[in-house]
């Protein structure tokens, strides 16, 4: 069965997407993409169709797309979002099947109800950190660790979302792509100086990201805001400064916080955790009791 377009960038209503996927109505709209609801046909269970808007569909930003699906597929963990299969519209336009989640972002729950606690902090981090591991596995990065791309469902599971600047290490394709002028590689607040640099990226740059994404957290305050001066007064801060100490944004927080974030945001990828492995360990010493 084929589907038509209502208008640019939108399904109909009940339309169906290869023959299983029935979109039932557009629910969310982001930057980078539009998301509709849906059902799958053959197990009866709800779904989310991810579509790049034409607006957007450059050769670059399509490639990238598709880039994305073939990396959220290849990749089954419980902490990654399931994507269930990809495809274009009669427009050309690429679209995304996957899991319908329903819950908050932790950005969501940051801005409404302030810092986490230590604890809970703690347990999403090390949910992240086990994700991202499974993704290193395949040589995955995910290069984009932040608040708005870990979404925690009302059931309780902490799932990564939205792998559109994921880099595929075994992919000769991506070790060989080239980013195009004006095409930002991730939110300036985020990314680790190798990314501002543009120098190869690795394992430890997620470890940069999941120390970002800690120090929010558990302060409410980014490592390395967004200053009045611009993009490059942000990069020029993540390059020379160090934030300041969380215990100095929380009090309540241990010391041992500050030690462990101080590793974690190294400038040079060789002086942060060696693995994964180890800095979860370290997150998991810093559990109250």
């Amino acid at each position: 069965m084929t589907h038509e377009v209502a208008a640019e960038d939108e399904i109909a209503p009940g339309a169906v997407l290869q023959d299983r996927y029935r979109v039932d109505r557009r629910f969310a709209v982001g930057g980078m993409s539009v998301l509709y609801r849906g059902v799958d046909l053959q197990t009866d269970r709800d779904i989310a169709v991810k579509v790049l808007p034409s607006r957007l569909r450059t050769k670059r930003l399509a490639a990238r797309f598709e880039r994305e699906a073939r990396m959220a597929i290849g990749v089954r963990h419980p902490n990654w979002v399931v994507t269930h299969a990809a495809g274009s519209l009669e427009s050309g336009t690429p679209f995304l099947v996957m899991e319908l989640l329903e819950g908050e972002t932790v950005y969501d729950r940051l801005r409404y109800d302030g810092p986490f606690g230590l604890e809970p902090a703690i347990d999403i981090l090390c949910a992240v950190l086990d994700g991202v591991h499974a993704a290193h596995q395949h040589s995955i990065i995910h290069r984009d660790l932040k608040p708005s791309n870990v979404f925690l469902t009302n059931g309780g599971a902490v799932k990564l979302i939205d792998f559109g600047l994921s880099k595929d290490l075994g992919s000769l394709e991506d070790r060989t792509m080239v980013t195009g002028p004006g095409e930002a590689l991730g939110t300036p607040s985020y990314m680790s100086p190798e990314q501002v640099l543009a120098e190869d990226v690795d394992p430890r740059t997620d470890m940069w990201g999941a120390g970002v994404l800690f120090y929010e957290m558990i302060t409410g305050q980014r490592a390395f805001p967004r200053c009045e001066g611009g993009v490059q007064d942000t990069f020029t801060m993540v390059l020379e400064q160090e934030p300041v100490l969380a215990t100095e944004r929380n009090p309540a927080l241990p010391f041992g916080v500050n030690r462990l974030l101080a590793r974690a945001l190294q400038k040079e990828k060789e002086d942060r955790f060696a693995t994964i492995a180890e800095l979860r360990e370290a997150l998991v010493a810093l559990r109250p009791g």
